[in-house]
């Protein structure tokens, strides 16, 4: 590759697009362009393993193996997604499951500080609102629990040291 141009100077504008690798041997394989390195010129391509629909896996093909690279065609029949379409689909299943841990975590977390109440003997009552008020309503904490509204100083500065001892077991 020292006198023609390297694999990276003429594919990397194909990066994120579904490409087929014409391999030396005569195969070849599908997937989207991951990246190709600028020193090596390896190929790295995402490719469906076939076992489910959005199941990949990286398949590197290396440069002196590459007999060239070609733009597959986005239509039904090959089935590869763009890297772009892939990135907003992982984004999605990421932000569904993040929302799904936070609202398990927020009734963890409260759960917790029930519990952590109840040792420490503090009377408390949880408000309609999720917050947890404690000694008579004198306090309010919200969530995430790592703060206490209260007018008076002395029970404030009690609270807050509580607080601060749930966080260390339960950060």
């Amino acid at each position: 590759m020292t006198s023609e141009k390297t694999l990276f100077s003429r594919f990397s504008k194909l990066i994120g697009q579904p490409v087929r690798v014409q391999v030396q041997d005569g195969t070849a394989t599908a997937g989207v362009l991951y990246c190709i390195d600028p020193e090596t010129d390896d190929v790295a391509l995402l490719v469906s393993s076939g076992h489910v629909v959005s199941d990949y896996s990286v398949k590197i093909v290396l440069a002196h193996d590459v007999r060239g690279i070609r733009k597959e065609e986005l239509d039904e029949s090959c089935g590869l997604p763009t890297l772009a379409s892939l990135k907003r689909e992982v984004a999605n299943e990421n932000d569904r499951d993040g929302q799904r841990d936070a609202a398990v975590s927020r009734q963890q977390r409260r759960e917790e500080l029930i519990q952590f109440l109840t040792d420490k003997y503090v009377p408390f009552e949880v408000a309609q609102d999720g917050s947890v008020r404690v000694f008579g309503g004198a306090a309010t904490l919200r969530e995430p629990f790592r703060t206490v509204e209260c007018g008076n100083e002395q029970l404030l500065r009690q609270l807050q040291k509580l607080l601060d001892g749930f966080g260390q077991l339960h950060p």
